[in-house]
């Protein structure tokens, strides 16, 4: 009997609303799958942003679309970032989106794009849908005690 109560509450956590997924292609919204998750606008924009901040290694950029406040310890991070990452010419080649909803929007992108210099970049990229635009995953968040020592 356990087995089958186990089945009912796998099938009632797939059919309830707010948890789904939806594969949005090559980066576009998802508005052509139907019955689909139906995401704010502007993610492949994010990831756009995001690849141009990378090209022209503009550390106020990669704050903007990482949604990070201009503070010692995220410029550390977008300089890492850059330093990597930066002033490759990249292009993007691929960035298919997949959609997830658990309370806000996010989504997951995979990242390829051509280097004009270097290697190509091939990567996962999380996205958040905060303050009504499209936030690229990029920093890792002190806590109260880093902060305060900064």
């Amino acid at each position: 009997m356990s087995g089958r109560r186990m089945l009912v509450a796998t099938i009632v956590l797939l059919l309830t609303p707010g948890c789904g997924v939806a594969d949005a292609g090559d980066a576009t919204d998802g508005s052509d799958n139907p019955g689909s998750i139906s995401p704010p606008s502007g993610a492949p924009d994010a990831v756009k942003r995001y690849v141009e901040a990378l090209n022209d290694r503009d550390v106020k950029a990669l704050l903007e679309v990482g949604d990070a406040p201009d503070e010692p310890w995220s410029r550390k991070q977008a300089d890492k970032i850059i330093q990597s990452k930066g002033g490759k010419g990249l292009t993007i080649t691929k960035a298919p989106i997949k959609y997830d909803r658990m309370g806000d929007y996010m989504g997951r992108v995979a990242l390829t794009a051509s280097a004009s210099e270097g290697r190509s970049l091939r990567e996962t990229v999380d996205l958040v849908h905060v303050k009504s635009r499209w936030r690229v995953v990029l920093f890792e968040w002190p806590s109260n005690k880093e902060t305060s020592k900064a």
